[in-house]
């Protein structure tokens, strides 16, 4: 942990939001909770925010749940929003990708930044973020998907140790 990450982090713990740049107070971030097996180590967990105060292994599970980690590296300019997490502006602006995951063109989006009737049986994982564009894009714009991408928490699928009853 760096020495500036290290002094941010017993400011914010000292002196709550009031002592962080506006920046980190942006309204528009919602940091999450923390409550993830990695949450108070330093690092950012969660795959939303992307520097060099990241962690190196990304989950779609630790979305939402490394908040005071996150929230203190944004602060201190270590992370920023990653832009295919973004808030978009408007429909037009959400960064859909490219097809380059395994799943792509299978008619299903495995993105877990989009969410519809059929996202409770899928299992998100980090590396199909941003890489199964077509099938997103056509979910999206036939009114079957929603955006859910800026979310601390939101749906997240299935996961592996559902499918494989924890063996």
């Amino acid at each position: 942990m760096t020495a500036r990450l290290r002094l941010a982090t017993l400011c914010a713990a000292a002196l709550g939001l009031a002592a962080l740049p506006l920046a980190a107070q942006d309204p528009s971030i919602d940091f999450g909770k923390d409550d993830n097996e990695y949450a108070r180590d330093g690092q950012c967990d969660d795959p939303r925010f992307t520097g060099p105060g990241m962690t190196n292994v990304m989950l779609t599970d630790d979305i939402g749940r490394d908040a005071s980690d996150c929230r203190a590296a944004f602060a201190t300019g270590d992370v920023t929003m990653n832009p295919l997490f973004a808030r978009p502006a408007n429909n037009g602006a959400i960064i859909f990708g490219d097809d380059t995951s395994t799943f792509a063109n299978d008619g299903d989006c495995d993105d877990i930044r989009f969410v519809g009737p059929k996202s409770a049986e899928d299992i998100f994982l980090f590396e199909h973020v941003g890489h199964d564009a077509s099938d997103c894009r056509a979910g999206f714009n036939s009114g079957e998907l929603r955006w859910q991408g800026h979310l601390a928490d939101p749906e997240r699928g299935q996961t592996y140790e559902e499918i494989t009853g924890g063996t």
